[in-house]
């Protein structure tokens, strides 16, 4: 609830370190397919709690990997008799730049910074949702100007912690697609009459206008009662500005999409024996199709309850409740004007959640020690929000099932050995079942009734191994060797009730996936200086994306870091 989502089952809350006041963290790294990768992060702080901190990033690739095709797509491909060739069309840059400046450690905010984000990107598009459809020139450039605030003080009142943080992006995406020419896998330039790669073709400029403004406000009512009333407005509006024909721009005037969850929670805690929370969501949803004069409101109340109780010092078990409601997100109600196809009728999903889980943590002896959990899950949803592909498999449409259950379960080993070496291992197991009773274009029961779910892993999990090796060469130079394995069973890419089921089909399976990947990191003078490897997929194995998109495949990375922290 404090997080202030919609989204189904919790979110994961990333908070970056803080701690250091005065210091440079700067990095760079170079690998495969021409990648580089810059970062540079620095603060510094007066002794009156002035402070002034800066990060700024450059990514850059040209992606130009070897990608495995189906013969349906090589056989268009003239002079070759290779099963896989380059990409050509995917090279990616952006440059950011934030900034922020305020005061922190004052009796009136622990921190109050004003802030500015700077930003451009270039994305060169290759594909669309399949890799049937093949693109040359299609590329899209964009900006950020982004202004924020943050505001932090606990203990404004004797127990009572605020939380305020907004911001809104004023920058703009523009989509090129002006080529009067087609383009294969062998990236050969085949001119025609018509423009665009796409139908019509395009030159437009959009101003996705987006806003976030955050609230949280928790007391400390007793020893072991809490509140907390949590407020997230967010807002999107995207306006066009059609380059090529400007007397379309009155048929499309504005999209727009504003959203509020209030949220309260209440929490009774015991220091290491359980705790109760209940909770509780109000969703707010307007959205405005100006092109087809549609504005629609909608109104949701979610509630929940979680427990966790520790039956020893070392086992804790825990459980949930929640029926809670996932909103559609603009991109899915407008399209992302690149291989997302807009759904105006896309409706909100509701869904009863029940998680059970226990966490246990033992020792044989002083230097051999474990963690385990494990977790079950059941869900049942209705309208569920999914990903399809559109008739003609260029782009993806977010699309409702009546009806989806899912059953699942996973678990997480942790071994340590003394200080030095660590291992673990984290399986998944999700099955979701289409409980939608009848199709459009069929009589009677739906042929899909009951499948699983397509183009959704099933079975998923990973495994680690890293050791850390003090005093290596010099006192206060470290060498960390670590290894990770990633695996992804097959599953579906259509529905599997209709046509084949080969498991060597490309338009029906997306196979198994297995990666293996290494790192070794080395830390010079307590941390100052760091040199790292990494390779990645080391045995060039296919590894996909949904709908059965490639990603890169073995890669080799070097990173160089420096880092100075100033404390007194």
């Amino acid at each position: 609830m404090w997080l202030g989502s919609d989204a189904l089952g919790g979110a994961v809350n990333i908070v970056t370190g803080n701690k250091n006041r005065n210091y440079i963290d700067a990095s760079y790294s170079f690998g495969s397919f021409n990648t580089h990768r810059s970062v540079i992060n620095a603060a510094a702080t007066s002794k009156s709690g002035f402070t002034v901190q800066l990060n700024a990033f450059q990514n850059y690739s040209d992606n130009n990997y070897k990608t495995e095709l189906p013969q349906r797509l090589l056989a268009n491909v003239q002079g070759t008799t290779a099963t896989s060739l380059r990409r050509f069309n995917d090279t990616y840059h952006n440059e950011t730049l934030i900034a922020n400046v305020g005061v922190v450690g004052k009796s009136f905010a622990d921190n109050l910074l004003l802030g500015i984000t700077l930003g451009k990107n270039y994305k060169e598009i290759q594909t669309g949702a399949r890799p049937d459809a093949v693109f040359g020139q299609l590329h899209r450039r964009g900006t950020i100007i982004m202004p924020s605030l943050k505001y932090k003080k606990t203990n404004l009142l004797k127990g009572l912690d605020v939380t305020l943080n907004a911001n809104y992006n004023l920058g703009y995406e523009k989509t090129i697609d002006t080529a009067y020419a087609d383009y294969d896998w062998d990236g050969i330039r085949d001119p025609k009459a018509t423009m665009g790669e796409r139908e019509g073709g395009q030159l437009s400029k959009f101003s996705n206008n987006n806003g976030l403004a955050t609230a949280m406000v928790s007391y400390q009512l007793a020893e072991h009662h809490s509140i907390a009333v949590n407020n997230v407005f967010s807002t999107f509006n995207r306006k066009t500005d059609n380059i090529l024909f400007p007397a379309n721009n009155a048929l499309d005037p504005a999209k727009k999409v504003n959203k509020n969850v209030l949220g309260f929670g209440y929490s009774y805690d015991v220091d290491n024996k359980w705790s109760t929370n209940l909770f509780g969501k109000y969703i707010y949803q307007n959205n405005i199709i100006g092109s087809r004069n549609i504005a629609s409101s909608t109104s949701k109340l979610g509630y929940g309850l979680a427990l966790a109780y520790f039956i020893h010092p070392n086992l804790q078990v825990r459980s949930s409740y929640e029926l809670t409601n996932r909103m559609p997100e603009a991109t899915e109600i407008f399209g992302d004007l690149e291989n997302q196809e807009a759904n105006p009728a896309l409706k909100p999903e509701r869904s009863d959640n029940l998680n059970l889980g226990v966490v246990y943590n033992f020792q044989i002896n002083e230097i051999n020690r474990f963690s385990v959990t494990a977790n079950g899950v059941y869900r049942y949803s209705a309208d569920f929000i999914y990903n399809r592909l559109n008739n003609n498999q260029t782009k993806t449409v977010a699309d409702n099932r009546e009806g989806v259950r899912t059953l699942g379960a996973d678990a997480d080993i942790r071994y340590s050995y003394k200080n030095w070496l660590s291992a673990g291992t984290t399986v998944t197991y999700q099955f979701l079942q289409n409980l939608q009773h009848f199709e459009p274009g069929y009589n009677g029961v739906s042929p899909v009734y009951l499948d699983q779910m397509p183009n959704i892993p099933y079975l998923f999990g990973n495994a680690d191994v890293s050791a850390s090796f003090r005093d290596v060469g010099k006192k206060g130079n470290n060498l960390t060797i670590g290894y990770n394995l990633l695996y992804v069973h097959a599953f579906w890419l259509y529905w599997p009730s209709l046509g084949g089921r080969s498991t060597t089909d490309d338009k029906k399976v997306i196979p198994m996936q297995l990666a293996h990947d290494f790192n070794f990191v080395y830390s010079m003078k307590n941390g100052r200086y760091n040199i790292s490897l990494e390779a990645k997929n080391i045995t060039n194995k296919p590894l996909f994306d949904n709908f059965s998109l490639q990603k890169p495949g073995r890669g080799f990375y070097l990173n160089l870091r420096y880092f100075i922290n100033k404390t007194k």
